[in-house]
């Protein structure tokens, strides 16, 4: 069975307690979660019908007294074992730490060593402005704790030691390339 990350995510937040989807993607950015994982909210409404469908959540409609009624959903049971599939997947999966900069960085020999080297500087500023973006939302979040906060905020200094690593090996091979070597 293998368990989507958009689904790992629904589901894991809907372990905490029931929710509709907006709170559900209320709650993922409070957690800061953005930063360490991607999920278009389209793609949880979509999860949300197709989990529901496939018996994993159930969804109630809730009058709204303010709005549009809503959906609730809360976790089954099936959703339980289905979450506990999707980490078990994940904790010990060989994966690259994969971005779309290291695809491009991987074909820089194709281009002018000039041309390069402004990518490398380029990418250089993006991974300093990640830090600074992480560093600020640490800040924003120090008071908060809840469900959750302390495993966003190891999320977030994880966040931290990758920029600062690839930081670090974007002068290197920065340095490389300009030697000729890249």
């Amino acid at each position: 069975m293998t368990v989507s990350k958009v689904e790992v995510v629904v589901l894991g937040l809907l372990a905490d307690e029931p929710m509709h989807g907006y709170d559900l993607l209320e709650r993922f950015r409070t957690r800061s979660m953005g930063f360490w994982v991607e999920v278009g909210k389209a793609s949880v409404y979509q999860v949300l019908k197709r989990l529901e469908r496939e018996g994993s959540i159930a969804g109630k409609t809730q009058e709204g007294t303010d709005g549009p009624d809503r959906r609730v959903y809360r976790l089954t049971r099936q959703g339980r074992q289905r979450l506990s599939a999707g980490l078990a997947e994940r904790w010990s999966a060989l994966a690259p730490y994969e971005t779309d900069a290291g695809v491009a960085l991987g074909f820089a020999h194709l281009v002018p060593a000039g041309e390069a080297r402004a990518a490398i500087d380029d990418r250089a500023r993006s991974v300093s402005d990640l830090l600074d973006a992480v560093r600020t939302e640490l800040d924003r979040t120090k008071a908060h704790d809840g469900s959750g906060r302390a495993v966003s905020n190891a999320m977030l200094h994880q966040q931290e030691a990758l920029a600062n690593a690839e930081l670090a090996w974007l002068k290197t091979y920065r340095a490389a390339l300009t030697k000729g070597k890249g």
